[in-house]
């Protein structure tokens, strides 16, 4: 008997439909959490407050293509983690499961324009980014702290493949 399989298509951002995994910015169009400045020849925007709690690193990612499989799920119980999209869509599988490995039935992906901000709570099950048909790099941050080994596993329940719309 061949391992159950599922296919996640990645749905548009809003701040209703990414709640259950933490918070939502647009900080390409500005919106109720978003500080919007302008200045001669320049436009600023930025969160109205804090997104991580803690000091954070900061990380430049260079994720594979759409469609992939989903190879390893990680989470973070020290910190939030805030991934930043910079010039290409990317799109991200999250879950909020409870156990020790993230349960496929539980999944979503969501797709990230430029300017889109997502910062996952903390225990947050989530992929690396990967680009919409194409390889593309992200911006994240995070506390870093090497003494904590934050396990990369297998979701449970299917092998999950994810893609972007068409």
């Amino acid at each position: 008997m061949s391992p159950q399989t599922r296919t996640l298509t990645a749905e548009p951002l809003s701040a209703d439909a990414f709640a259950a995994f933490g918070e939502y910015l647009d900080l390409g169009a500005g919106g109720e959490r978003v500080l919007t400045t302008r200045g001669d020849g320049w436009t600023d925007r930025r969160s109205l407050h804090a997104v991580l709690e803690t000091p954070g690193h900061l990380g430049f990612t260079l994720g594979a293509a759409t469609p992939f499989q989903i190879t390893g799920m990680e989470r973070h119980h020290h910190t939030r983690e805030v991934l930043l999209c910079a010039a290409e869509p990317v799109v991200v599988a999250v879950a909020a499961t409870a156990g020790e490995r993230p349960d496929a039935a539980d999944l979503r992906a969501f797709l990230l324009q430029p300017g889109d901000v997502i910062v996952l709570a903390e225990g947050i099950w989530h992929t690396a980014c990967h680009g919409v048909g194409k390889p593309a790099h992200y911006y994240w941050m995070a506390t870093a702290d090497d003494s904590i080994a934050d396990e990369w596993v297998l979701p449970t329940g299917a092998a999950v493949t994810v893609e972007a719309a068409a």
